[in-house]
């Protein structure tokens, strides 16, 4: 399941199922799925056999079985509504003997959880459903890729746009987000996504970067321009090489976006092909070249307004003014990039907030204190080409430069989104906005908002009159905003070749093309708005509890509350901000506790800086042992065992912490009496009987004075 919001045992189970099962060599099928019952969805797979070779595709529901020959072996793809509910193994067979149950040929199965939406509460519904959106777009960018129909011969994918370099990353970096990952060494990838779409896509990444020489930049006359690129693990002493978008008109976008993907990957020690420079390089040192490349290609000229930002152009002692969009990509691609292992050249973010961010962030002025972010860094507020996606940008600058929540100008910048958020833009906004209510229907604004908002853990906005509910959202949660309009909008989900989000994405290129757009809308919805965390860690001590941290047992009396801390780490260590960390008690006397039944700090249960989420709950009176973990997305922590007892305070009557002549003198009042359970303090021989045994027994048992 792919969802990042749990919310019953009975979704939560579902994790455990992990991704597609098992394949024969050259026919897969997709992913897990969560479907509705009662509702024509979308079962597929795909095979290396050739066209017109036989197949069967059983949905495992006991209905009729597709059979036929192979007319698109990229896409072999059928409606079917499962009418009851339950747990399914569909089985598709393809080749000589083709056959379920029998298959004589290659064979796959996959688990479908098909759920009845009258059973689920309008909560679980709406999960179900963003669980269903988000895999519905998936399949819709599989059917849109280029060389879809030689997903086994090519070794390149792409998604034809003005930019195919950026719409492949975004699109690679869309996968990678839900968890769709190439492995962490140089086997072959075993998922469908993973092995053709997504390292394919990897693949047409390297396939169009081009070595660029990286100096020492500045000059003596002005030391404090001298700024080496050349950082990071096995990279060369100045000139170094790094890597760069080989053909683009907008290099400060693209080189960023790829980095956004290859750091996106969670794989530093996998290996690149034979892909132009990067043949034979680990991606950690490919990713680690791109970044010095982007810090080479900071606007460094001497008093230069754009000193410290980037342009469409990579610069080497040039001076332009910093353009506020290419900032943008250049800020995530550090922020992803460093949360992924890489090192960032110390001057980057000195010089960005040194130089760029001032002159482009707008505070004071003429305009006065309006919290936006210019097009053209130029130190005017009052030169206009602002708007609601540059705003989030802004706000992004702000989280990368080390600015916390309580600085004022996180609260101007909150406030200009709170401004726009009725209509999209207000008067003195450039002529480049789009999108209506709070930019609803363009992705650039969309897209920079998520992420300004996620980093800084912001949950409701003062200008969201969304309602509250279903479940645990609160009134003014933007982010449910944002999820139901993509829900509302997503274009012939459970049609066979639907799924897509096809709206503007700003002004110029890539608008209303329906890959970048569906890429976009899959990256709002993944439950991060940087990288996914380690994989390894997160499963084996991303959980913790007790004093200090750990993940041993630990003990609590019954009906008293239970804190466990979730720490969200990339490559190395880093801490990954921005991530959304749901929690559930699977199993033991407090089950099925979810998120929404404990107390979460940050509000909102997304990663602060630090990386780290506690989320806190109340045991019930039962004794037994809880079994607790975390999730993000369909990311599993390891789990956790909290063991309720109920405490035996024998002798102490009065619960004051000792044992006393008050204690004793109430037990020989009682004397004759049954006790009132295996628990009364005054039965200190836990014999059922009140008696002088026990006022010996306790005597025996007088707290030292």
């Amino acid at each position: 399941m792919r969802i990042w919001r749990l919310c019953t045992a009975a979704l939560t189970a579902v994790l455990a199922l992990g991704g597609w099962s098992a394949a024969s060599a050259g026919t897969f099928l997709m992913p897990d799925r969560d479907m509705l019952m009662g509702t024509s969805e979308v079962v597929w797979g795909i095979t290396t056999q050739a066209n017109g070779t036989a197949f069967v595709l059983d949905y495992g529901d006991g209905s009729a079985q597709s059979t036929g020959t192979v007319a698109d072996r990229s896409f072999i793809a059928f409606n079917h509504t499962y009418a009851l509910s339950g747990t399914f193994t569909a089985t598709l067979c393809v080749g000589a003997g083709a056959a379920v149950p029998g298959c004589l040929g290659e064979q796959a199965t996959v688990v479908v959880k098909v759920y009845n939406g009258g059973l689920l509460s309008a909560y679980d519904l709406r999960n179900l459903n963003i669980n269903r959106a988000i895999e519905n777009g998936f399949r819709y960018l599989w059917t849109s890729q280029t060389n879809r129909t030689n997903f086994d011969t090519t070794d390149t994918t792409n998604w034809v746009a003005d930019y195919p370099l950026t719409a492949a990353s975004l699109a690679v970096l869309s996968f990678e987000n839900h968890n769709y990952k190439v492995p962490n060494n140089n086997n072959t990838p075993t998922g469908l996504y993973e092995r053709f779409l997504v390292q394919r896509g990897l693949n047409y990444i390297f396939s169009n970067l081009a070595a660029q020489p990286l100096n020492v930049q500045g000059s003596a006359v002005a030391p404090d321009t001298l700024r080496d690129p050349c950082v990071g693990p096995g990279i060369e002493a100045a000139p170094c090489t790094g890597y760069r978008a080989n053909a683009d008109s907008y290099l400060g976008y693209s080189t960023a976006t790829a980095a956004l993907a290859i750091a996106g990957s969670g794989t530093p020690a996998r290996m690149a092909g034979n892909f132009g420079p990067v043949n034979g390089k680990a991606y950690a040192e490919i990713l680690q070249r791109v970044v010095d490349a982007m810090a080479w290609g900071q606007i460094d000229g001497v008093g230069c307004v754009g000193r410290g930002g980037w342009h469409y152009q990579l610069f080497n002692n040039g001076c332009d003014s910093s353009d506020g969009s290419t900032a943008g990509w250049n800020i995530l691609a550090m922020l992803d990039s460093q949360a992924a292992g890489a090192t960032i050249p110390a001057f980057v973010k000195t010089e960005f907030a040194t130089y760029a961010f001032p002159n482009g962030f707008n505070v004071g002025g003429v305009a006065g204190n309006d919290g936006t972010f210019d097009y053209n860094s130029d130190g005017n507020s009052a030169s206009g080409n602002r708007n609601l996606g540059k705003t989030g940008i802004g706000m992004q600058g702000l989280f990368w430069t080390g600015a916390p929540f309580a600085d004022p100008r996180v609260a101007s910048a909150l406030g200009a989104i709170n401004l726009r958020w009725p209509t999209g833009s207000t008067s003195g906004d450039d002529g480049w906005v789009c999108g209506a209510h709070a930019g609803e229907g363009c992705a650039y604004p969309m897209f920079n908002v998520f992420k300004a908002l996620k980093l800084y853990g912001v949950q409701t906005l003062a200008a969201s009159t969304r309602a509250a509910g279903p479940g645990p959202i609160p009134a003014g949660d933007w982010y449910a905003e944002y999820v139901d309009y993509l829900l509302t909008n997503q274009v012939s989900p459970t049609v066979t070749t639907g799924g897509s989000w096809n709206f503007s994405f700003s002004c110029c290129g890539l608008n209303g093309y329906p890959p970048v757009s569906t890429a976009i809308s899959e990256l709002i919805l993944a439950p991060v708005a940087l990288v996914q965390p380690d994989p390894t860690l997160f499963s084996s001590v991303g959980l913790k509890q007790g004093v200090p941290l750990s993940t041993a047992d630990d003990t609590n009396p019954v009906s008293t509350q239970h804190t466990v801390t979730a720490q969200v780490r990339g490559t190395g260590g880093v801490p990954v901000p921005g991530a959304t960390v749901n929690f559930s008690v699977l199993s033991g006397p407090n089950a099925p506790k979810t998120t929404g039944d404990g107390v979460c700090l940050p509000a909102g249960c997304v990663t602060p800086a630090s990386g780290d989420v506690t989320w806190t709950y109340t045991g019930g009176p039962n004794p037994g042992t809880d079994v607790i973990r975390a999730n993000i997305g369909n990311l599993l922590s390891n789990t956790l065992n909290k063991i309720w007892i109920v405490p035996v305070n024998k002798c102490d009557v009065d619960l004051d912490g000792k044992v006393t002549q008050t204690d004793l003198a109430a037990i020989r009042a009682a004397n004759g009496a049954t006790a009132s359970g295996p628990n009364d303090p005054r039965d200190g021989n836990s014999d059922g009987v009140i008696n002088v045994a026990d006022w010996r027994y306790c005597q025996l048992r007088l707290t030292p004075q």
